[in-house]
């Protein structure tokens, strides 16, 4: 857990001439719940992305919690899996060759937690979201409220500082 949160500061990106993001500013508390409303193509996506590290910033900066994870008048740029984030996909982004177990646990494979060590985050996060049961299915052979829920667990496994939904555009600080 962090202290401060989210900031972001004068942010701007364009794409071409197009300017997505133009001096945008804005704070997330620990423990704030944020949604960006807005009309299709204003940015609300482009900035979720740009926090996520998914996309590079042209001006300003990003904080999350005390670290400096973008800002390119200082040359930063922290990526995505360094971020200690978790995102969720609106359309939940499961593999469907994988068990729910194995898809939760994905994040850990990628940031190189030893093998051994992965059962119990994976565990608690399949019973924070009431999934533990599910454990040894596939994704097909669940309803669509629970691919979300392991999705959600896939997010949280690695007990991330920052939590993204993507698609119905809403992030909170874990």
């Amino acid at each position: 857990m962090f202290s401060r949160g989210v900031e972001i500061i004068a942010v701007t990106k364009t794409f071409g001439a197009l300017r997505a993001l133009d001096a945008v500013n804005l704070s997330v508390a620990p423990g704030e719940f944020v949604a960006l409303l807005g009309p299709s193509g204003c940015g609300k996506t482009t900035l979720l992305r740009s926090v996520a590290g998914l996309l590079d910033i042209d001006a300003g900066a990003i904080s999350i919690g005390e670290r400096l994870v973008a800002a390119p008048k200082k040359k930063v740029f922290v990526p995505s899996e360094r971020r200690q984030l978790g995102m969720v996909f609106q359309d939940y982004a499961l593999w469907p060759h994988l068990r729910v177990r194995e898809n939760v646990g994905f994040p850990l494979t990628a940031r190189r937690h030893p093998v051994a060590q992965q059962p119990k985050p994976i565990e608690a996060a399949l019973r924070r979201v009431e999934m533990w049961p599910f454990a040894d299915r596939f994704p097909g052979e669940l309803s669509g409220g629970q691919q979300q829920r392991v999705a959600l667990a896939r997010a949280i496994v690695d007990s991330p500082s920052l939590l993204l939904r993507v698609g119905s555009l809403k992030a909170v600080c874990w």
